[in-house]
């Protein structure tokens, strides 16, 4: 309860006491002990308030990401549109009377369909953006051999024309979310190969190593390298180094490998050196 102190201020305080009795049951006497809480008391409150204001916080969190998603898959359907209507008339439009255009014309079509097709991809990659977290799947066993067989697998053709080497040790199985690792995994395969240098070929070697408390992933590359500035924008959505005649893509693919690793409750990081390589490392953490 609450009292004054001898200064008039207002305290709180734990009382707790025992009342002593004679032997005919009669209260002659309580002893016991006084404790100032003011301090403990107040942090409470302040904790409480706190705990209040980040729950209101959190609800005004989740209706405006549900608004955004809402907005964005309504968007992109929107969007995507008028980008398959352009491309279908080029498309007609050279078929038809493609004859009868030079070679400036055929350019001109070439620059108009290329456009769409990198906005349709754009749209594309930023509802794969949007949708990381949402609805993914429980934790399962996931073996790291089989990911990367099926990785293996599925770029068969563009391994071979690269004539890339991927290294790959014994590799464990590990509990985590199957979508999300996978994501991980072949977004960083695939950028080294994408960035190998052009005067050699890829080599990829990929590991991992266990720590106490998490798994350490790391995909080694002999591509061209990343100048150190430029280590934390390219994490960043959209964020691009290299023209698109020499490399292609939308700038998308490692803010999704951010996105998944810090969803996993992991950290992504990177150390490379120009015409040397890159060395790509993130942890995904046991519990």
């Amino acid at each position: 309860y609450r009292i004054f102190n001898a200064n008039r201020k207002v305290i709180y305080v734990h009382d707790r006491g025992i009342i002593i009795r004679d032997q005919n049951g009669r209260a002659i006497r309580m002893v016991g002990a006084m404790t100032n809480i003011t301090d403990q008391k107040e942090l409470s409150l302040q904790l409480n308030k706190l705990n209040s204001s980040l729950k209101k916080y959190t609800i005004e969190l989740e209706q405006s990401n549900y608004e955004l998603e809402q907005f964005a898959f309504v968007a992109s359907h929107d969007l995507q549109e008028p980008l398959r209507m352009i491309s279908s008339f080029m498309d007609m439009l050279q078929k038809r009377y493609g004859n009868l255009l030079d070679e400036k014309g055929h350019q001109y079509i070439y620059f108009a369909m290329n456009g769409a097709k990198r906005m349709q991809q754009i749209i594309l990659d930023l509802l794969e953006y949007a949708k990381i977290s949402k609805e993914q799947n429980a934790n399962e066993k996931v073996d790291i051999n089989l990911l990367l067989a099926d990785y293996s697998l599925l770029r068969k053709k563009l391994i071979a024309e690269k004539k890339a080497e991927l290294i790959i040790t014994h590799l464990p199985e590990i509990e985590t979310n199957k979508a999300a690792i996978t994501q991980i995994i072949h977004c960083l395969i695939d950028n080294a190969l994408k960035y190998s240098a052009k005067n050699r070929a890829p080599i990829v070697e990929f590991s991992v190593t266990e720590n106490k408390e998490e798994w350490l992933f790391s995909i080694i590359d002999n591509g061209i390298g990343i100048d150190e500035q430029f280590y934390t924008k390219i994490f960043t959505i959209f964020q691009r180094l290299h023209n698109r005649v020499d490399y292609g893509g939308t700038g998308i693919g490692l803010s999704i490998v951010k996105k998944q690793v810090e969803y996993l409750g992991g950290r992504v990081w990177l150390e490379s050196k120009i015409d040397v390589g890159s060395k790509f490392y993130f942890t995904i953490p046991k519990n």
